[in-house]
């Protein structure tokens, strides 16, 4: 009795102080403040026992209250609305939202129930934002003439606060959907109802804090630390481990390209070539076992929890492709990794070739004047490196000419380029921005980020990454026909293998039908059917034409270089941002600087890469 009498004092002190408190009653429940915030979220056990989801739920909330209600002493049912009152006089009001399990008679999956007319807004943002994250469930909004509650419980709040509008209230009642009929917990469905309700819990808590409180949205950004336990630290690091074990695009790709080619010509074109590989250095079942030996399922954060288990079943999938490497269950795989390709995407590239090819002949083969070799690259490539330097001194990476690779790569934020590599002078600034500007400036920047994932790239990255790359090529002027031919013809390639037909044929194919040089038709050709066929290709194209469409939504150009990261991760990135968790980007690349921005002006006129031809 003597230790609970001490516990609202301590708790009200805080609240005052804004310092985090933890406080457990024995035999009751805990209260919990993560942090100070104007917002209180509360789940009372009942008497047929705790809800999995429902606890799980509370104590991912920042400031949450979870105990027992029915006995003689229960001291936590008078003190929260005095919690309450105290939360309201440091940001004037407070939000207490209280979760329930539903009666059986309830019609939809989650109901929010309300009866304060200052409460519908929130209401109303916390039921779209659940939809919007989970369609599947459903959800309804509850006016009713009473405070919310669960029933046969009594109020949790002082009504004279309600009536004044100092205390917000709302209910949540939750239909346990995710059990079946026997009562068994159904964990992939839980986890679903889990997020979906904390992730819109968590905006709307955004959202009350801008439009009902004093206090700014900015206060309540949090250092990782804060919120983000060392657990979700660990797993991150481990994750890390597992993905820095291997180099995938350089286990895929020939070691022998060069001579491959040279063969293949002496051939005359009519052999298939050998192509060799880099040993593996990993066990892909153990590295598999390791990644889900990671407790990912114990996060409670909803939004880290997804980023982790996305990242996991990416590397499982690239673990998969590695132990089938040269077999045909290879392309399988990399459709799971890197999509398909669709029917709106290969007429795009049809189009295209017909689009480039119907020009005057003379005038698409028109010979380049000057090319650059593979030492001359390299130093334009430290010279860009040397003017990003100027934005942020740690930002440094390195150029490395080896004769093991084909083309140009970055991997890990270093650029590789092959020794027998050479490029056109007009083309060679567009693809410094390519791959400096973009592939090492978004491996930076993500290196910035609390999270490993944003620099070795989220789950689906390469679309927008690439679509990104391609914009940066046209901004600086050298977007070619040629080179859009390339892209719209690697989309042709990735069809024609999937749909069974030799290297030889493809390649046939890219010669003869579209007219591709011989030495241009072999490269497309071994970088579609590397490993045993690789569909990575078609991100160039889609992501291109994609990030066209995002432009002329008028969506910011510069939070897509936060980090290797994939369109549909950006309400995560502006969640994690918004939290303080994610850091904005530091480097910012030369071609969203002047003159190149006027530029981007024009894309908001364009209907498509059609108006990026030159004719």
């Amino acid at each position: 009795m003597e230790f609970k009498d001490k516990i609202l004092p301590q708790l009200l002190r805080a609240i005052k102080n804004r310092t985090p408190i933890h406080k457990q009653i024995p035999n009751k429940g805990k209260i919990i403040f993560n942090k100070i915030v104007p917002y209180l979220f509360i789940y009372r056990v009942p008497d047929s026992g705790k809800d999995r989801m429902l606890s799980e739920l509370t104590k991912s909330e920042l400031a949450s209250v979870i105990f027992l209600p029915n006995n003689d002493d229960d001291r936590v049912s008078l003190w929260i609305p005095k919690l309450a009152t105290a939360l309201a006089n440091e940001f004037g009001t407070c939000l207490l939202i209280e979760v329930w399990n539903a009666p059986i008679d309830q019609d939809t999956d989650i109901a929010i129930h309300l009866s304060q007319k200052n409460a519908l807004i929130l209401a109303e943002y916390l039921k779209k934002n659940i939809e919007t994250e989970a369609p599947e469930i459903s959800v309804e909004l509850k006016k009713e003439t009473k405070l919310p509650r669960p029933p046969r419980l009594p109020l949790l709040v002082n009504t004279d606060d309600t009536k004044s509008n100092i205390v917000l209230s709302l209910g949540i009642s939750v239909r346990k959907t995710y059990e079946d009929i026997d009562g068994v917990h159904l964990p992939l469905l839980a986890r679903v109802f889990r997020e979906s309700l904390a992730k819109g819990l968590s905006r709307s808590f955004f959202e009350f804090v801008r439009l009902y409180t004093t206090a700014k949205a900015t206060e309540f950004k949090m250092k990782g630390q804060e919120k983000l336990y060392s657990e979700i630290y660990d797993i991150d690091r481990a994750l890390a481990k597992e993905s820095q074990k291997f180099d995938f695009l350089l286990l895929v790709t020939p070691t022998n390209s060069h001579d491959a080619w040279l063969q293949f010509k002496k051939d005359k074109y009519r052999k298939a070539p050998i192509f060799h590989y880099r040993p593996i250095p990993i066990d892909p079942d153990i590295v598999k076992r390791n990644l889900y030996n990671l407790r990912i399922e114990d996060i409670y954060d909803p939004t880290i929890a997804y980023l982790f288990r996305d990242k996991r079943r990416e590397l499982d999938d690239m673990m998969t492709m590695l132990a089938s490497r040269g077999t045909s269950d290879f392309k399988y795989g990399s459709l799971m990794v890197f999509g398909n390709v669709d029917e709106q995407l290969y007429d795009l590239a049809k189009a295209v070739l017909t689009a480039i090819d119907s020009i005057a002949q003379p005038d698409r083969q028109k010979p380049e004047e000057e090319y650059l070799d593979a030492k001359a690259f390299a130093q334009l490539a430290e010279e860009e490196i040397s003017f990003l330097q100027q934005q942020s001194p740690t930002f440094k990476t390195s150029v490395r000419v080896r004769d093991d690779i084909a083309g140009v790569m970055v991997n890990h934020g270093v650029l590789n380029i092959s020794k027998q590599y050479k490029i056109s002078k007009r083309r060679a600034l567009a693809l410094i921005q390519h791959e400096v500007g973009t592939h090492i400036i978004t491996y930076f920047n993500g290196k910035e980020q609390p999270f490993s994932f944003f620099r070795l790239g989220v789950p689906g990255y390469e679309q927008l990454q690439e679509g990104l790359a391609v914009l940066a090529e046209y901004l600086v002027g050298g977007l070619t026909n040629e080179r859009l031919r390339i892209l719209a013809g690697r989309v042709i390639a990735v069809q024609h293998m999937l749909l069974g037909h030799s290297f030889v044929e493809t390649f046939d194919m890219l010669h003869e039908e579209y007219g591709f040089s011989t030495n241009t038709s072999f490269t497309m050709t071994m970088r579609v059917y590397r490993s045993g066929g690789l569909t990575k290709d078609t991100a160039y194209l889609q992501g291109f034409k994609e990030l066209i469409q995002y432009i002329q939504e008028g969506k910011d150009l510069n939070l897509l270089t936060i980090g290797k990261i994939r369109e549909d991760y950006l309400p995560i990135v502006h969640d994690l941002i918004q939290r303080g968790v994610l850091r904005p980007p530091r480097i910012k690349p030369r071609y969203l600087h002047e003159p190149y921005t006027e530029k981007l002006k024009d894309l908001n006129q364009f209907a498509s890469i059609f108006k990026m031809i030159n004719y």
